[in-house]
């Protein structure tokens, strides 16, 4: 067995594909044979535009499924062959489990067996926002979580704003928060309203209005008792801020940091942070296991989560520069992944 991995030589130039060893699991971790490597917007900005310092060389990439190479001689809860999806944690360091490579060790709670009659790139397309939700909606805000049944839910009596629902996190906030009893409100351009409909919002507005437009029809939607900008680049949180300025304020929530200069409204306070984190708190312990054990699995096997089309990216790892050229442009609608083996 060898490894082959894409790696970022420097800050802001392209991956370059160079064979590696096969690294060795500590006590506690697994080594996971990547079979499907799954695409974040943000991995872009750290390997295009340098945002988030690095030490380099660097193997980048958060999101991947494969199966159980090896087991550290600690582990328990994992086998040989299982099959297996990883979301890795913010800020974690070594190259050793970065997602851009066929074998990469995990040391991470947040993984979560792949059911046998499931595509594995169905739960790598859904892992990273799916913890994200979990950990904002429930475990930041004390929202309750789904019930995995058919029973009718009694409604929660509060109004949510997701902005950026055909985004895989605003599409699977609005499922999150409609099948927990909540009223949700989103937005989408018409191309994917008939998609975004089907996930639970009470109403889909069109944000590709022009904004005076725009923001009217949100604040004749509201108000709004939690607001949730799920895109977060300027020209959004000018408008959902907007939203909250009109009924007096208080705290956007945004999906990533403000990486340029944004004016705020009196009275909004823009909050961020990465909503997987709360997952990893010890009091959240019982939340993040029913997230990897109970909620993504069965949600996907049982039809109460509805992923984003996939789209494959050809070249295996050489194409991975293909992939950050089109998250760069923008991606609306669909969740890009790649074969590590080709």
């Amino acid at each position: 067995m060898s490894n082959l991995a894409a790696i970022l030589p420097s800050a802001k130039v392209p991956l370059e594909t160079h064979p590696l060893a096969i690294p060795t699991p500590a006590p506690h971790e697994i080594l996971v044979k990547n079979e499907v490597i799954a695409f974040n917007p943000v991995e872009y900005k750290i390997a295009k535009l340098g945002v988030i310092p690095l030490q380099y060389p660097a193997i980048i990439g958060s999101t991947f499924a494969g199966t159980v190479e090896a087991t550290g001689s600690h582990v328990t809860n994992f086998q040989l062959g299982d099959r297996v999806v990883v979301s890795k944690k913010f800020g974690v360091v070594g190259n050793q489990y970065g997602a851009y490579q066929r074998y990469v060790v995990v040391g991470d709670i947040m993984v979560s067996k792949v059911p046998d009659n499931v595509d594995a790139a169905v739960p790598a397309s859904l892992m990273m926002n799916l913890t994200c939700v979990v950990g904002l909606f429930t475990g930041r805000l004390g929202l309750d979580k789904p019930s995995l049944d058919d029973s009718v839910v009694p409604a929660k009596g509060q109004n949510i704003l997701i902005y950026g629902g055909s985004s895989s996190f605003g599409g699977l906030s609005v499922q999150y928060l409609s099948q927990a009893g909540y009223t949700v409100v989103t937005t989408s351009s018409p191309k994917h309203r008939d998609f975004v409909s089907r996930l639970g919002a009470t109403a889909v507005i069109d944000h590709t209005r022009e904004p005076d437009a725009l923001v009217d029809e949100l604040v004749a939607a509201g108000p709004f008792d939690v607001v949730v900008d799920m895109i977060s680049l300027p020209n959004t949180i000018a408008v959902t801020a907007r939203v909250l300025a009109s009924q007096e304020g208080g705290k956007l929530y945004a999906m990533q940091p403000a990486f340029g200069p944004e004016t705020l409204p009196d009275g909004v306070t823009r909050v961020f942070e990465p909503w997987s984190e709360s997952l990893y708190e010890e009091q959240k312990r019982d939340l993040q296991t029913w997230a990897m054990e109970t909620y993504l699995p069965e949600g996907i096997s049982r039809g109460f989560i509805t992923p984003l089309p996939i789209e494959k990216v050809s070249g295996g790892l050489e194409g991975i520069n293909e992939a950050l050229d089109r998250l760069h442009k923008g991606v609306s609608g669909v969740r890009l992944v790649a074969d590590p083996w080709g």
